[in-house]
């Protein structure tokens, strides 16, 4: 436990100093009360940094145990087989709950409730973004979200795509949703599309988490794209 503590304290006086506490809105949030923290393994550790004063801190701790989470490396939520992200929603609306304007963590945990390919949980995703709403009612992308899950409930994957893609350079926008995008044209075929938002990526810096997988689709969808032009000409020269 002391070990334990000590690494507690040292991740948090990192994490206070770093980018993205800097990044956020510029102003004091609008705290919760203190008891509509979350319960869990974590429990004693929002509540002893948020009695502190040290809530947005507090928050930054979460969103590394929520990204290592969601990289499968947070032995504290451990899923159960066949029920992958099954902590996901409840981790997101923790981070924000600690610190409300942290409005990436909410967006992130929709983001792959919704589009991730094989998790599917749209409805989960909208109770999510409705709570993140409550908490923070100014954010934009919390309704355009909802929208497009609207759409994609209706089976207008059209419209929710360039809803989606319409908050793309927006900067609380997740790299993960991104490349969700991205891969949602590659699955429609339309490789071009995909390639486009590849490169936007790599072109980011705040995307960095991304740029290794975007080096790779580039590549790949360059190569497919060669490969389609060369089989029309091939197609072509038949039918002459």
């Amino acid at each position: 436990m002391k070990y334990r503590a000590l690494a507690v304290a040292a991740v948090l006086f990192a994490v206070s100093l770093a980018a993205g506490t800097a990044m956020r809105a510029l102003y004091e949030p609008r705290f919760p009360p203190l008891a509509e923290l979350q319960g869990g393994a974590f429990a004693f550790q929002d509540a002893s940094l948020a009695a502190a004063g040290f809530r947005a801190p507090a928050a930054d701790l979460a969103w590394i145990q929520l990204l290592q989470y969601a990289a499968g490396s947070l032995p504290e939520y451990v899923d159960a087989p066949g029920k992958g992200y099954e902590h996901l929603a409840k981790l997101s609306l923790r981070v924000a709950r600690l610190d409300p304007s942290f409005n990436r963590a909410v967006l992130f945990g929709a983001g792959i409730l919704a589009w991730f390919h094989g998790v599917d949980r749209p409805d989960e995703a909208a109770e999510l973004l409705r709570d993140g709403m409550r908490m923070s009612p100014d954010q934009k992308l919390y309704p355009l979200y909802i929208a497009a899950l609207a759409y994609k409930k209706k089976g207008d994957s059209d419209r929710m795509i360039a809803l989606l893609e319409s908050s793309f350079d927006q900067p609380e926008t997740p790299s993960t949703m991104k490349a969700i995008l991205a891969n949602l044209r590659q699955s429609r075929g339309e490789l071009k599309e995909a390639l486009v938002l590849w490169i936007r990526i790599l072109e980011n810096e705040r995307d960095a988490s991304e740029h290794g997988r975007a080096r790779a689709k580039i590549v790949e969808l360059r190569a497919a794209l060669r490969g389609r032009q060369g089989k029309k000409q091939v197609d072509g020269r038949k039918h002459q």
